[in-house]
């Protein structure tokens, strides 16, 4: 039976900025407030100027696998905590690692309150190939997951065992959606009418309602996968990326393309959200992109391009003000823009062992953090302008 670690209080136990290179950035910061600085490897970082702060709440450990020390560095181990959602009422977290297991958390204290079986080494005991990233060490891991929004579902996704709907009441599985195609990316309506899943070359959209495949959204013509799906509050639009490199905008009314939004340099997007009030939308780039890009929804206009490294997660704060960036700096780090002029405000420590974000999701002031230290953690927005 696999072992989990408790949750643990994190409020007298953050760590502190280390290394000498981040003391001498800091320093110089100090005289120059807001200058962003360049280490030796073209990473960009910044003194924290108090406009935003991170208080650590909690962490809890889903991954047994996972030491302090271990796996410094190592991003295709199969050791992580691919992703995290918080349910519609705040009251629970989703979260998977790379044994094919996902959890169900206690948000007040980051509890395990259910887990549930995604997939098995037995599932997999008679495949010969596996056509994912990170090859067969990495066939376990459960990418994605959503609460529906009335909290009777969970669905849950992965690389290689298609789509699975759990009943939150007794854990039962309800429904298996078969997917020719690693499931990185799916979404859920706000609204509870539509239910969308990475799908070859494409997002695969049912009607939540009774699961009946109703569109299609087709990301380019080459094979490749969807990597992160998100719909407006309303649910009149949804935003899908993938490997395809563009922000395919979809009205759902007919679904229709009706946008595509192109940054400087294409590759590989990991991460996509529309803002609070759906006026922008942030997207997070891979490959050899390495950036962070807003675009304007009305057009599909190019907002602002923030040259980074490779970007695993975006998410904006809840009242809008900030935007939340993390992934590949293998410094453990969030970066933070100021939305209002764009400006990096922070650079909270969010990881262990200096390990990569690979997924941010918020609920009211609460931002939980998940990644490759196979922990989730929960914090508490502080902003020294307006606290949330």
């Amino acid at each position: 039976m696999v072992q989990l670690s408790g949750a643990y209080d994190m409020r007298n136990n953050s760590k502190k900025a280390t290394g000498k290179s981040w003391i001498i950035v800091t320093a110089i910061l100090m005289f120059f407030p807001g200058m962003p600085a360049v280490t030796s490897a073209g990473q960009m970082q910044v003194g924290v100027e108090g406009a935003f702060h991170l208080e650590p709440l909690w962490a809890t450990q889903v991954d047994p696998r996972w030491h302090s020390g271990d796996s410094v560095g190592d991003i295709e181990d199969g050791i992580t905590a691919e992703f995290v959602e918080f349910s519609d009422d705040g009251r629970w977290l989703v979260t998977g690692n790379g044994l094919g297991e996902a959890f169900l958390l206690n948000a007040a204290t980051g509890a395990v309150k259910r887990r549930f079986s995604y997939i098995t080494e037995q599932d997999i005991a008679g495949r010969t190939e596996f056509d994912i990233s990170g090859g067969k060490t990495k066939g376990m891991e459960v990418e994605c997951g959503a609460f529906t929004p009335d909290g009777r579902y969970l669905v849950l996704g992965g690389n290689l065992n298609g789509v699975k709907v759990f009943d939150l009441r007794d854990g039962s599985l309800v429904r298996h959606i078969k997917v020719e195609e690693e499931v990185d990316g799916l979404g859920i309506s706000a609204d509870g009418r539509f239910f969308a899943h990475a799908a070859p070359k494409s997002a695969r959209v049912l009607r939540l309602v009774d699961w009946t495949p109703i569109a299609r959204v087709r990301h380019g013509d080459k094979e490749g996968v969807t990597n992160s799906i998100d719909f407006t509050r309303d649910g009149a639009l949804m935003v899908s990326v993938g490997n395809y490199g563009h922000v395919i905008l979809t009205s759902t009314v007919d679904w229709r393309e009706i946008g595509d939004g192109i940054a400087p340099k294409i590759s590989s997007i990991k991460s996509v959200r529309f803002s609070p009030d759906a006026r922008l939308i942030a997207a997070g780039y891979g490959g050899s992109a390495k950036s962070a890009a807003v675009f304007r929804t009305e057009d599909m206009s190019l907002v602002k391009h923030l040259p980074f490294f490779y970007i695993e997660a975006v998410a904006w704060t809840s009242d809008g003000r900030f935007l939340m960036t993390g992934g590949r700096d293998e410094q453990g780090r969030m970066r933070v823009f100021r939305t209002s002029d764009w400006h990096l405000v922070g650079a909270p420590e969010v990881q262990a062992d200096l390990s990569n974000i690979e997924y941010i999701a918020v609920h009211g002031g609460l931002v939980a953090v998940a990644g490759e230290d196979a922990h989730v953690r929960l914090y508490r927005v502080v902003s020294s302008e307006n606290p949330l």
